[in-house]
């Protein structure tokens, strides 16, 4: 914009838009500068991030332990074989 064109009342929006970014800016300097803040934030997400990952330690150890019912049939076959076998060759003798 040149200075003969501009009218009060485009001066006053561009002043009014100029405070505002100045009020942004300022604003995340002051935060940028906000240490407890800063830290406070970042300890919540990693509290977010161990929430998350216990909620998958224990689905996963949820699913490991319903697994030893299959071992233990799979253990009381094989063990019923063996005694099996071993009477058939006493059997035999």
């Amino acid at each position: 914009m040149s200075s003969d064109t501009t009218t009060p009342a485009e001066l006053r929006a561009e002043i009014a838009q100029t405070r505002a970014d100045l009020g942004e800016t300022a604003a995340a300097l002051a935060a940028k500068t906000d240490v407890k803040a800063r830290v406070r934030a970042r300890a919540a997400g990693v509290a977010g991030q161990t929430t998350a990952l216990a909620g998958t330690v224990r689905d996963r150890v949820a699913t490991t332990v319903r697994r030893p019912v299959p071992v233990a049939v799979i253990a009381a076959v094989a063990t019923a074989a063996t005694v099996a076998l071993v009477l058939i060759r006493r059997s035999h003798r």
